[in-house]
């Protein structure tokens, strides 16, 4: 009889064992699941607040400042001389809106900032390709989004044409 109640004794202490082993990995494998979701969720937070660092930025070509610099650039060659070369007047023009922009706009770039009371934090930065194009203008946009440790960056690439109707191109946008 006694052999009997320390079997029992051991069968109940084994499965008490096994239950113990079980609980703590099902307990486990919630806690990764729940971090990983966590981390998915801090890093898509990062991710809006690069993208919205790039809207920022591409905000700044607002139709009236493209309306602007295309009427700028169509009065210099109207009411150019004849006699002037038009590569030198598309390189007057270039030179022109190169330094507007690099004043109104540019001037006001590396720029940080927060996207309302949840923490996520942008940084955008923007320069314009110094290679002459024309009436043709490269912008490169970057921009850092960051939600807790999370850090994600974007990059969008737009292209002024002054000669066409619709003026701005974006060339490219990822966010990475």
């Amino acid at each position: 009889m006694l052999n009997e109640k320390g079997s029992a004794l051991i069968f109940t202490l084994m499965v008490i064992l096994i239950l113990t082993v079980l609980a703590t990995a099902v307990l486990e494998v919630t806690m990764t699941n729940y971090k990983l979701s966590k981390a998915y969720a801090d890093s898509s937070s990062a991710a809006y607040a690069a993208e919205a660092g790039l809207e920022i930025a591409k905000s700044e070509f607002n139709e009236t400042l493209l309306l602007y610099l295309a009427q700028r650039a169509q009065n210099i060659i109207y009411n150019a001389n004849p006699k002037v070369p038009r590569d030198f007047l598309y390189k007057s023009i270039y030179y022109f809106v190169q330094n507007y922009l690099d004043q109104a706009v540019f001037s006001k770039y590396p720029k940080s900032g927060y996207l309302g009371d949840g923490g996520q934090k942008y940084t955008v930065d923007m320069h314009m390709d110094s290679n002459y194009q024309g009436l043709q203008y490269t912008i490169h946009i970057y921009s850092q989004g960051e939600y807790k440790k999370t850090k994600k960056e974007g990059y969008a690439r737009l292209i002024i044409n002054l000669e066409s109707p619709n003026p701005l191109t974006i060339a490219e946008w990822e966010i990475k």
